[in-house]
């Protein structure tokens, strides 16, 4: 099934006992429409505040509802910040997560204030050079060690990824950074983004993001970018 929400009201997507979370609200209302509990498994586990257009989650259940029948039941279930898109029985192999081949996130800046965007973009309150930025996000593409952009409180596993396109553009109030890699590490991409910024005003905004890579330093990079603008835009699955 996929999945849009807004992340402002959530403690991320991984249940927690006693917390507002996106895995919570989903459980609960699949548990009411199918009649039977079910544990979903999903393609990024979020960060609070962090929001999706295009999470995808899997589960198992046995029930005689046709998969097309959740959308809309769910729908008169759920709060309104969150949105089934669309579902579909699959091969019983499949894992939201496991299966994936690569996921694209997007961060959103905000050239000036607006009050109405800041719930889904970040002010930096300062100018953004675009050509810099760019420069910045060029060497971080290919297979790295991104040791430096993980932060703690990451699970045990490889540090490197292989990110398959990084590139800044335009969008009608500000810059937008879009990555695709085949899997990120622990607040990874606002670690990016905090980088990148810090880096603008470099005289090599390029050499500076190979230096920060290359001390696989945690302290070599730069502050951690507000959930906030941050967007789990699609995953991708092989044919």
């Amino acid at each position: 099934m996929e999945v849009g929400y807004d992340g402002t009201g959530f403690h991320g997507w991984q249940r927690q006992p006693g917390l507002r979370t996106v895995q919570g609200e989903l459980e609960i209302a699949l548990a009411a429409v199918l009649g039977v509990e079910v544990r979903l498994t999903a393609a990024g586990r979020t960060d609070a505040g962090v929001h999706a257009r295009g999470q995808v989650v899997s589960f198992r259940a046995v029930t005689r509802l046709p998969a097309t029948a959740l959308v809309p039941l769910l729908r008169r279930v759920l709060p309104a910040d969150i949105c089934p898109l669309r579902a579909s029985a699959c091969d019983s192999s499949f894992d939201a997560r496991r299966s994936a081949r690569s996921r694209r996130y997007a961060y959103h800046l905000l050239e000036r204030a607006d009050v109405l965007w800041e719930r889904f973009a970040w002010h930096p309150r300062r100018a953004i050079d675009l050509d810099a930025l760019q420069h910045a996000a060029a060497p971080i593409v290919g297979e790295h060690d991104f040791s430096a952009f993980r932060s703690s409180g990451h699970a045990p596993g490889t540090p490197v990824c292989t990110v398959l396109h990084a590139a800044w553009s335009r969008w009608e109030r500000g810059l937008r950074f879009d990555v695709v890699a085949d899997h990120f590490l622990y607040h990874m991409v606002r670690n990016l983004i905090g980088t990148m910024l810090a880096l603008d005003t470099a005289g090599d905004p390029a050499d500076g993001m190979r230096a920060v890579l290359a001390s696989r330093s945690r302290a070599a990079a730069g502050p951690t970018a507000p959930a906030h603008g941050l967007s789990l835009e699609e995953v991708e699955y092989p044919a």
